[in-house]
This record gives C-alpha cells, structure tokens and sequence, in this order.
C-alpha cells in the first residue's frame, strides 16, 4: 500500500471536532493550521518521516481510541506532542515540517506511541484517580512496548531511541517534571534492564 493513500483519513481525524480541543486551556498557545498548511505537513512526513507516518497510519486504522490528530503550531514550543483525555492528539507541524534538533524518524515514533500510551491511561483510570507521575509512566511503559513490538519485526530504531532518550532524560534535576520522576523510577527497574538486554542481544549498535 502506498504511504499517502492514509492522506485521506489524516485529514478527516486533523479537521474533526477541532474546537472543543482547542477550548481545552491546555491548547490555549496552540493555534490548529489551515487544512493546506496541514496536508502539506503530513506529505512532508511521509517523506521525512516514514517509520512515524507508517505508525501514525497503523493506529489510525487500528486503535479507536484516536479520535482526533489536531495539527498545531504551539507558540510555546514545548515538545512535537500531546495527548488529551477525549481522544485527541496534537502534533506541532513544525516537527513535521522539517527536522527539528534531536527528532528524527525514530524518536518521532516514540514520541507518538507516547501519547497513545496516555490515551490508554485516560481509558483504563477513572479521572479522580489519575496522576501525572502515573500517566506519563503509563506512557513510557506503552511507548516501550510498541517499539519492542517494531524490533521484534526488524526495526530496532524506535526501541534504541527510546532506551537512550528515557536514560538521558531521567538524569535530569528538573524533578518538578512528572516525566522525570516517572523514568528517574522506570530506569531503575527490571524491565527496563530487560528491555535493554533484548536490545543487546538482537539489535546493531545505535549510530
């Protein structure tokens, strides 16, 4: 199958029910692009970007849970992503747009399979028990699990990325940042060990 056959059905998720996620506070810096701007970005990253644009593609067909993918630019710059408790996921189209310092294809996949992690989190925990620390440990694990599934079918890259961008970042002293505290936990942990013994024992060396 041609990767821009998935164009169409892109298109219906970015432009469906933009508003109600756009009136979300959390979107207040968050302008969604014209459907021009945006059909550009996403022919741009299935050029770009193919491994994310192939990922994208597969949970578009296959996880219900993605209700709407709203293509932004964010004022803020405050990371390619998020995810949001009715189904939507924003992506900055200027990650899309061009290669932006420390995103390539792989870490886009993690990036993205990230954000369905929280989706599933938002599914499975009733909202008066949520917590930031568990969402974004929900999606590390989620994130992990994905990328394993693509190393098992002959891709290690999203899994290398993952591995070493989830270390690097649980070295930071920003412990304010529910992501930190969740991987400075993650990265001590059995899985995580095992995940990167898999890694040594099946992958090439990471560039």
């Amino acid at each position: 199958m041609k990767p821009l056959r998935l164009l169409p059905y892109l298109l219906v998720l970015v432009f469906c029910v933009v508003a109600p996620v756009a009136a979300s506070a959390q979107l207040a810096q968050a302008v969604p692009v014209d459907s021009a701007t945006a059909r550009a970005a996403l022919l741009a990253s299935a050029k770009q970007y193919p491994t994310f644009y192939r990922a994208v593609r597969e949970v578009q067909q296959q996880d219900t849970l993605l209700k709407r993918l709203v293509l932004v630019r964010n004022g803020r710059n405050d990371g390619p992503a998020a995810a949001f408790p009715n189904g939507a996921v924003r992506l900055d189209v200027r990650y899309l747009q061009s290669p932006q310092p420390g995103f390539d294809d792989n870490r886009m996949v993690v990036v993205f399979y990230h954000e369905i992690g929280h989706l599933h989190y938002f599914r499975t925990m009733p909202q008066a028990q949520r917590t930031p620390d568990a969402s974004e440990r929900a999606a590390f694990d989620y994130s992990l699990q994905a990328t394993r599934r693509l190393a098992e079918a002959g891709d290690c890259g999203p899994l290398q990325a993952g591995l070493h961008f989830m270390l690097l970042r649980s070295q930071s002293n920003d412990v304010a940042d529910p992501h930190v505290r969740a991987l400075k936990n993650l990265v001590q942990e059995p899985a995580y060990a095992e995940y990167r013994r898999y890694v040594a024992r099946h992958c090439p060396a990471r560039p």
